[in-house]
Parts: structure tokens; sequence; C-alpha cells
């Protein structure tokens, strides 16, 4: 399988150098216009393992259940879409002021002929979502015995 990274065009228009200015941007419009719209999509940071049986893709969602993660296989992609819900307090009058909103996830993923698509596991616990991708089994080295 080949992955490769990527980014969106407005992205790399809007921060040549990676620092990360549309996440700033969007903060500082949503900070004066009150508008939860201008940070609501969030990508989770992923750190990807391979070994020798299975593709591992282990997920930072802070705030997410798992019964609010989605992992599905769209055409060779895989995708994966999560929603935290606002830690909105009922009583608004003394609030001085507000931080916390609910934010979706999104991320997707290509993935080769080399996943065994009915064997997709996915485990979220404290925030961290790992989503297990075993290759198929012909795909799978294996030590050949010299004779």
């Amino acid at each position: 399988m080949k992955l490769v990274k990527y980014t969106r065009p407005v992205d790399r228009t809007l921060d040549p150098f990676g620092w990360n200015l549309p996440s700033i941007v969007d903060r500082f419009l949503q900070e004066f216009t009150g508008d939860d719209a201008w940070s609501s999509v969030r990508i989770p940071r992923t750190n990807i393992r391979e070994t020798d049986s299975a593709w591992e893709f282990v997920m930072e969602m802070p705030g997410v259940s798992k019964k609010d993660v989605e992992v599905a296989v769209e055409g060779d992609r895989l995708v994966v879409r999560a929603e935290s819900k606002s830690h909105r307090e009922q009583e608004d009058r003394d609030l001085v002021r507000r931080e916390f909103q609910a934010y979706r996830y999104e991320r997707d993923f290509g993935i080769g002929t080399d996943v065994d698509r009915d064997k997709i596991r996915a485990h979220m616990e404290n925030g961290i979502l790992t989503v297990t991708l075993p290759k198929v089994p012909e795909k799978v080295g294996r030590k050949v015995e010299v004779e």
C-alpha cells in the first residue's frame, strides 16, 4: 500500500511554510464572530504502522466516544468520521467565556488491494481510535526454506 500525504491546495497557498496558518485563521475568526462553523471540522492526527500481517492506523480524537465514530470503506478509501459533543451548560447566564465546542473529525486514506476489507477492525478507547487493516493472506510474506 502506498500512502501519500494529502494537502488541500488552499492550505499550501495560505501556509507555504507549514505554520498551521489555516487553523490560526479559523480560531481568530471563530473567536471574533462566535461562529463554530469556522473551526468545526478537524483532521485527526494519525500514526500509521505496518506489520507483517496488517496496517494499523492510530488516530487522536479527544472528546469522542465510540458511539459517535463511523469507519467505512468507500471504494478504495478508508473513511473515518466522528463527532465530539459540545459541553454546553444549561444555564449560560453565569458564563464569562465559552471555549468548549463540538468538533467533527474527518479523514480518509487510500487503501490498496493488499487489504482484507472483510476483516477490518476498529477500537476506541480514551479518545484514541485504532483501526486495523489485515493484509490479504497471499500478500503476506513468508520465508522459503532452501533445500
